[in-house]
């Protein structure tokens, strides 16, 4: 009974700590803003991460594996291929998830460029997405219903152009319409997977 205490304890800082840094960013959020929002002493998040590095890294290690529960749950249901594309490309897409979601996977992308630790989930994170994508346009081109050449190529493609579409929305708040950029993406992903734009969705 402690022990599960204890983990659920473990969680719930990890849940606080995301919320931190969507707010204030990696650098600027402190042990004391995350036991703050807890109504906990720093004490008690100290008594699970010795660090702010450790604790960085643990929260970035627990937000991959969510989102990745959620691509993977995607990936596993009894429905068409083109069903679950448009449903994977709604997770991923900037158009779809809220600014502060991507807010969090740039930050930790830059922070990465620092922390050895932080760099490698990071890349387990990108690594497994691009299996996730790679394995459902795979199975689309056997069923006939994507034609491209290399499921591999496209999945780099449509993901860099998400990735880059992604950190100008972000970074360049208000720039682009969410409805233009939104069209693009479907657009891209359309002319990657040799499918009919309009079977992504509506223009609208």
């Amino acid at each position: 009974m402690v022990r599960k205490k204890v983990v659920l304890r473990r969680e719930e800082i990890l849940d606080a700590t995301v919320e931190q840094i969507k707010q204030r960013g990696i650098a600027t959020t402190r042990i004391t803003d995350v036991a703050s929002a807890l109504g906990v002493s720093s004490g008690l998040i100290y008594y699970h991460f010795e660090t702010k590095e450790q604790l960085i890294e643990a929260t970035f290690a627990h937000a991959v594996r969510l989102e990745l529960d959620g691509a993977r749950a995607v990936l596993s249901r009894p429905a068409p291929p083109l069903t679950r594309m448009k449903a994977l490309l709604r997770l991923y897409s900037p158009t779809a998830k809220a600014a502060e979601g991507w807010r969090l996977w740039i930050d930790g992308y830059s922070a990465g460029l620092r922390d050895r630790g932080l760099r490698t989930v990071m890349e387990k994170m990108d690594e497994e997405w691009k299996r996730i994508f790679s394995s459902l346009i795979e199975e689309g081109m056997a069923r006939g219903e994507f034609h491209c050449a290399d499921a591999r190529a496209a999945t780099w493609r449509i993901t860099l152009f998400l990735d880059g579409l992604a950190v100008q929305m972000i970074a360049r708040r208000g720039v682009l319409k969410k409805e233009e950029a939104a069209a693009w993406m479907r657009e891209h992903a359309a002319a990657e997977l040799g499918i009919d734009v309009e079977s992504l969705g509506s223009r609208r």
